[in-house]
């Protein structure tokens, strides 16, 4: 009956729900990422070619670096793919190691909640306020900082609770002892 569980728990970073939304979360941040460059080329044609400038394009590329990285930031989480300390593995026992992985997961979730909690505070205050040039409500630039901490926190607690929280995408079972 453990077993079960254990098998249950592992398949949670592959189930369904969790695969729509990691394939979903990297269709939208492939196309906040060609808007943007497609934005970019176009400011350019206009410049140089058409020897104009659209007044809109810096902010709206810039707003959408902000959504590309918060995006970009979960889907990183996601695999495994952040920063991590490598060097401090082979020093350190793989119990010790698991260990500080779920303690730095648990660090992880804990800023991400108080970034989102900010950023959500920060958005109800922002809820008249349009940008200057496209005229774009701030309130939904500024939600990519809560709603991709908010994602950032789902995938770590999944690969905690799956145990594939590791770097580089290892299970418990295949850290070296």
């Amino acid at each position: 009956m453990a077993e079960d569980k254990a098998t249950h728990d592992r398949t949670l970073a592959d189930a369904g729900p969790v695969r729509i939304l990691r394939h979903t979360l990297e269709i939208a941040t492939a196309f906040v990422v060609i808007s943007y460059a497609t934005i970019i080329c176009l400011q350019v044609f206009y410049r140089y070619v058409l020897n104009s400038s659209l007044v809109w394009s810096e902010e709206l590329v810039r707003y959408a670096l902000l959504w590309g990285v918060m995006l970009g930031a979960a889907l990183a989480s996601d695999r495994n793919a952040h920063v991590v300390l490598d060097p401090l593995r082979e020093s350190v026992s793989p119990t010790t190691y698991r260990v500080i992985a779920w303690i730095s997961g648990l660090l992880i979730i804990v800023f991400c909640g108080v970034v989102a909690w900010y950023g959500w505070e920060y958005l109800s205050r922002l809820s008249s306020m349009k940008s200057p040039a496209s005229q774009i409500p701030m309130m939904y630039v500024f939600a990519s900082m809560p709603v991709g901490c908010v994602l950032i926190a789902f995938f770590t607690i999944i690969h905690l609770i799956s145990g594939t929280y590791l770097p580089n995408g290892r299970s418990d079972e295949e850290t070296p002892s």
